[in-house]
């Protein structure tokens, strides 16, 4: 065997993989049946917003919003997964800027849930520490963004 092409078989035995496809046991079952309850829930609800909404069968402002007379940083979603229902891309970003993005990263979780009831497979990440704090600081700063975004340049 080449002295390289050794030396890149032991990187990737000792280098531990980022994700993995495992057999799905029965918590990640049962997690995927109660996420996707809530996802279905919530798409069916935002889907007929805009049917539900002149009737008053929608839900008020938060208690944040009637505290504070601020939006709160999840303000516009509901809004916004109802125009992204409808296609409409810039009703959807001019009333919550991440609101697209937080559409489709739904719609692939509820296909990966389904994935884990049908095929019994889940994913497994190997994140360390850092790399876990860096995508909950990058997702905290983001949803600031947002958020200064419907204060400041949106005039919420």
């Amino acid at each position: 065997m080449h002295r390289s092409s050794a030396l890149i078989s032991l990187q990737s035995v000792l280098r531990p993989r980022l994700a993995t496809l495992e057999a799905a046991d029965r918590q990640d079952r049962k997690a995927s049946v109660g996420f996707l309850a809530l996802a279905l829930s919530w798409l069916t609800y935002t889907r007929f917003y805009f049917f539900l909404h002149p009737r008053h069968l929608t839900f008020d402002p938060s208690l944040f919003m009637y505290l504070t007379d601020k939006p709160d940083p999840a303000c516009g979603l509901t809004r916004t997964f109802a125009w992204m229902w409808r296609g409409d891309l810039a009703h959807a970003v001019s009333v919550y800027p991440l609101g697209p993005l937080i559409f489709i990263a739904t719609l692939v979780l509820v296909g990966y849930w389904v994935m884990v009831l049908v095929m019994g497979r889940s994913v497994r990440f190997t994140l360390s520490p850092s790399a876990q704090s860096g995508i909950v600081v990058v997702a905290l700063i983001a949803l600031g963004l947002n958020w200064a975004s419907k204060l400041i340049w949106l005039g919420m």
